[in-house]
């Protein structure tokens, strides 16, 4: 059984939390962009909300620096 999050749009817990640790999404927009959660009636915000505080910390640690992302040359 998936745990539904946004039932406007079927988006589940698995996908928020991919594109938490996997897209390093960390604010309610990031979410709405990568999943479509919360584009519809905005119920699911205070959940999504709650997510996101549990899951950002355990990613903040492990997120790649900017300045070693992308070379200039």
């Amino acid at each position: 059984m998936r745990d539904i999050v946004c039932n406007c749009q079927m988006v589940d817990r698995d996908t928020i939390d991919k594109a938490i640790h996997e897209k390093y999404a960390t604010t309610i927009e990031e979410i709405r962009r990568y999943t479509g959660a919360n584009t519809g009636c905005g119920k699911c915000m205070s959940y999504i909300n709650s997510i996101l505080d549990s899951e950002v910390p355990k990613v903040a640690a492990k997120k790649p620096e900017a300045s070693n992302r992308f070379k200039l040359w």
